[in-house]
């Protein structure tokens, strides 16, 4: 079993891996990824059952999908995790710190649906909802679930474009396997980390919540960052802005 993946190689600088998040594939990053490719090596990696990468591991789990991972990433690397690909990748630095330089995450929760101890995240009703959907009509569900990355920021209906011809040539294999990893809670993980951590978040974002800026910077005592308008794709809408920071924090400047 090998992942789809892509590089855009620039020798002599710094490696930087990126990892999508649910029922979508490496293809959400081509206009982060052209901005990026000045200043580092990368590596798109679409996740297992997601995108190109059509085989996937039985059972579904994190540790699996993390050594599929590494057979095709950098020996060493700065770690970039887009929503649930966030934490995955926060799993991946707690189990392999050795391969892990530098973790970012952007509209990333250690803890995507709610415990009495984590409010800031979806409830368990509508994650439920949601997976019964998915168990309906995998079609309709992805499509609602782009429409909730774009809703209510800035340059919605762009977003919510891109995103639509993303999934219009993606037929996830393992959606309703990979979803199962949603309901992971890795802040334990995140707490032990350190390496350097910056964490990503939009305003608007209507999946990760404002709050859970303030909860995870608690965690890791880390630098974070919200943009201001932006939803679940600060990347998309901010990008240069989100280049800036990300470049910084790399040759180790403090984000503002």
């Amino acid at each position: 079993m090998s992942l789809y993946f892509t590089r855009i190689e620039n020798v002599g600088q710094p490696e930087l891996v990126l990892l999508h998040g649910w029922g979508l594939s490496s293809d959400i990053w081509q206009t982060f990824a052209e901005a990026l490719s000045p200043y580092f090596s990368l590596t798109l990696i679409d996740l297992p059952g997601l995108g190109r990468s059509t085989e996937y591991p039985i059972p579904y789990e994190a540790d699996a999908v993390i050594d599929l991972l590494l057979e095709v990433a950098p020996s060493s690397a700065t770690w970039l995790g887009w929503s649930m690909g966030g934490q995955i990748a926060i799993q991946l630095a707690a189990k392999y710190p050795d391969r892990v330089e530098k973790l970012i995450t952007i509209a990333s929760n250690p803890c995507f649906v709610q415990r009495a101890d984590w409010p800031c995240a979806m409830d368990e009703v509508t994650h439920q909802e949601f997976e019964v959907s998915l168990e309906q009509n995998q079609v309709k569900t992805l499509q609602r679930f782009i429409m909730l990355q774009a809703q209510g920021a800035e340059y919605a209906r762009e977003t919510l474009k891109m995103l639509k011809a993303i999934i219009k040539v993606s037929e996830p294999t393992a959606a309703n396997e990979s979803l199962g990893l949603l309901r992971d809670d890795v802040r334990e993980q995140l707490a032990t980390l350190t390496i350097p951590i910056l964490q990503l978040f939009g305003e608007k974002d209507r999946l990760v919540p404002e709050d859970a800026a303030v909860a995870c910077e608690l965690i890791t005592g880390a630098g974070n960052k919200i943009y201001q308008g932006a939803g679940h794709l600060p990347f998309y809408s901010h990008t240069d802005e989100v280049v800036n920071d990300i470049l910084g924090f790399v040759q180790g400047s403090v984000i503002q």
